[in-house]
């Protein structure tokens, strides 16, 4: 098997941080160890990444294999989600000028990381869906880094999104994205929210509806355009976790999103050691 030292992705915490704090075992850890000896196509992962596989699946073993096993097959299906993560290349720069995708930068009560995602530039014909699902998936990895969280929040605003949005979604795309969403992604979606619906979301919905399980559909939550935003802060997320542009606490999205780019650009050998991993597995399997 071919082995690459810089392809073992390195995290700012160690699995015995997780194992003091009682969100995973030395037990579990060891045993998904043993299993990936069985595994000659994974590459060699670290026991942080196992334990942040563990952590995902609730520390149920057999979900984590399987989790882990999905993780490297989707993610080496679908290069334009996750491969060539420039983010000063003419694509990132592109997603970047179109929409706000952004990273909160502390967490709920619960552990739960948030993110904020909405169009800037509101014409169609600059949206891609592809590159937009990759930098979501590149703020993910971050948000890995220093603390895996007890969860995942998504918030959308739909402002400025219109019937043609939809001529511009791949099913081909969405298949992929919502396979990953579903079987392969290393933290628990917990919420989706969704903010100025309109009869537009219904017309995506029906769309998006076919990839998804009953799980995913029920974590969704829509707010109408006349949103009662104090009513949102007391019954699903604080002031201190919303964006100043929707009267929360935080920096307004701009402010947050050049944070975001940051976090991904400190951590460019991080994210490229993700892409080697992922290198190193299509060539065992060939």
């Amino acid at each position: 098997m071919n082995v690459m030292p810089d392809a073992v992705v390195e995290y700012n915490f160690k699995a015995e941080d997780m194992v003091k704090a009682g969100r995973t075992s030395i037990y579990n850890i060891d045993g998904i160890r043993e299993w990936l000896k069985l595994m000659p196509t994974i590459p060699p992962i670290s026991d942080e990444q196992i334990a942040i596989f563990l952590i995902a699946c609730k520390n149920d073993t057999e979900a984590t294999k399987n989790c882990i096993l999905s993780f490297f097959k989707y993610k080496a299906g679908a290069p334009e989600l996750f491969a060539n993560r420039d983010l000063d290349g003419p694509e990132s720069l592109r997603t970047l000028r179109v929409a706000h995708s952004v990273i909160i930068p502390q967490r709920t009560k619960e552990n739960c990381a948030v993110i904020f995602a909405g169009l800037k530039d509101t014409s169609y014909s600059n949206f891609y869906l592809e590159s937009h699902v990759k930098y979501v998936f590149t703020l993910l990895d971050v948000i890995l880094h220093d603390n895996p969280p007890a969860g995942l929040i998504v918030v959308i605003n739909l402002k400025g999104v219109g019937l043609m949005h939809i001529t511009r979604l791949k099913l081909n795309t969405l298949k992929k994205f919502f396979q990953f969403l579903q079987e392969a992604l290393p933290t628990q979606l917990k919420e989706i929210h969704i903010l100025n619906t309109s009869y537009v979301f219904d017309k995506i919905l029906v769309i998006l509806r076919p990839f998804m399980n009953k799980e995913l559909f029920d974590m969704i939550i829509t707010h109408s355009t006349n949103i009662n935003m104090d009513e949102f802060f007391k019954n699903h997320l604080s002031k201190d976790m919303c964006p100043s542009d929707f009267g929360g606490n935080q920096p307004n999205l701009t402010q947050l999103g050049q944070e975001s780019v940051y976090q991904c650009k400190k951590l460019k050998d991080y994210l490229a050691a993700y892409e080697r991993q992922i290198e190193i597995y299509k060539e065992n399997k060939d």
